[in-house]
């Protein structure tokens, strides 16, 4: 009987979504010149070919993942603070602090960062970043909008708080909570003393 390792997928279930999860993984730690078809594969237990089951190519692996990576850091997310919380203040200072935490932050900080610098040297990963910021500036400047804040400040705030989440991970520790609503009132300004 093989032993299974329980860190790995069940490389007989392995369908698109875990070569991409695996990649993006991969490219937090690595970065973009780390993720191959090679590396991936003994990282997963399993073949090339497997691979190349799902993609055509490394480039439609960089695709997929820039998609995925879009889908659930901004899109998702969205999605599930808008059911979870009705109050905009309370959904404003629970999206500030998921980046710090939640338990897969690191993680997802990393991945932020490896795709801001393969942004940096190629077009796709430029363009892919350039509409996540887009879209989650609008969503905090509306957000911020809900809270009271004005139409004129709106716009300063969110790109404040949208700087704040991208940094405060590697600077903040979990238990920080005061400190981190301290932030969050600095951004929201006089809205939090009405």
């Amino acid at each position: 009987m093989n032993k299974v390792d329980a860190t790995k997928p069940d490389a007989g279930r392995l369908d698109i979504t875990a070569w991409t999860e695996a990649a993006l993984e991969l490219l937090g730690l690595e970065g973009i010149n780390g993720v191959r078809v090679e590396v991936l594969a003994k990282r997963m237990g399993v073949t090339k070919g497997s691979f190349y089951w799902h993609f055509k190519d490394r480039q439609a692996l960089y695709d997929n993942m820039l998609a995925h990576w879009r889908k659930l850091a901004t899109l998702s997310l969205i999605e599930r603070l808008n059911e979870q919380e009705k109050d905009p203040v309370a959904r404003f200072r629970r999206l500030t602090r998921i980046p710090v935490v939640h338990r897969r932050g690191t993680q997802v900080t990393n991945v932020e960062l490896a795709i801001r610098l393969w942004g940096l040297t190629d077009e796709k990963a430029r363009k892919a970043l350039e509409e996540v910021d887009d879209l989650r500036l609008r969503y905090i400047a509306g957000l911020l909008k809900d809270c009271g804040v004005s139409e004129e400040e709106a716009e300063a705030r969110a790109m404040l708080a949208h700087s704040y989440m991208r940094v405060a991970p590697s600077i903040l520790d979990r238990d920080q909570d005061a400190f981190m609503q301290q932030c969050e009132d600095a951004i929201l300004g006089d809205v939090v003393k009405n």
